[in-house]
């Protein structure tokens, strides 16, 4: 699961080493994890490729009202998906999700905000999109700066200082809290990798109305399937419930 993006025609080999099995044996695990729904495959024999199933769990509109409620989306909506996963990973889900709601109905000046959300074997992924002014907009006014990209490296900068004179504290903290996150606004991206604790500023490769956040979660935690485990490839798979598509 942690190494099928990175070498999708390399994982029958990975997992040979990793559980000391031979090599039939591990395409033999890796199809039955292609029948049980959590692995695609493409190509034969050595050529063949893994990769995570993505299913596309739930993506819709909301108009900004005042009844609107993130409590009532997320469990409405997000929090059936994620019934199975670990009590600690569905409440950061649901604390990152009412935070980003809530921001976009209190500051974007928004009239509808979308909400998506997709699940792999690995991880969460979730965007809450609104189409208000933008948050490097808003941000630039906060800063004193003259455009959206001074805004954004401003704002990565402080985050990578961890400075808690931030304007933008909140958003900063709960970027941490996820494997990878993307704010992007007025044709900028900032995005934020936890594996080399790193913010980075890049233009976007589509400028959209609005301020669209893309937050990545790992829905096994790091190391809990490591070489030597005596831990089933059945037993895995039954920690990681996947709704069919």
């Amino acid at each position: 699961m942690d190494h099928v993006d990175a070498d999708p025609k390399g994982i029958a080999r990975r997992v040979a080493q990793a559980y000391g099995i031979s090599r039939q044996a591990a395409n033999r695990h890796l199809d039955a994890l292609v029948q049980t729904g959590l692995l695609d495959e493409a190509g034969h024999t050595r050529a063949r490729a893994y990769m995570l199933r993505r299913t596309s769990a739930f993506s819709r509109e909301f108009r900004v009202t005042p009844v609107l409620s993130a409590v009532r989306v997320w469990n409405e909506h997000g929090a059936p998906v994620l019934a199975g996963d670990r009590a600690a990973l569905r409440e950061a889900c649901r604390g990152i999700f009412k935070e980003l709601l809530d921001n976009a109905v209190e500051h974007a000046g928004a009239s509808w905000i979308t909400f998506e959300l997709a699940t792999t074997a690995r991880e969460i992924d979730f965007v809450v999109a609104d189409d208000g002014r933008g948050a490097f907009v808003s941000l630039a006014e906060k800063l004193r700066v003259s455009t959206p990209r001074e805004a954004a490296e401003e704002f990565a900068r402080l985050a990578g200082a961890r400075s808690m004179e931030s304007p933008a504290i909140k958003l900063m903290l709960l970027a941490r809290s996820t494997e990878r996150f993307a704010l992007l606004s007025s044709g900028v991206a900032c995005e934020f990798d936890a594996a080399g604790d790193l913010w980075s500023v890049r233009e976007a490769e589509t400028v959209r109305a609005g301020t669209w956040v893309t937050c990545r979660l790992r829905r096994v935690p790091a190391g809990s399937a490591t070489k030597g485990s005596r831990e089933s490839f059945d037993s895995v798979r039954k920690r990681l419930p996947l709704h069919p598509r």
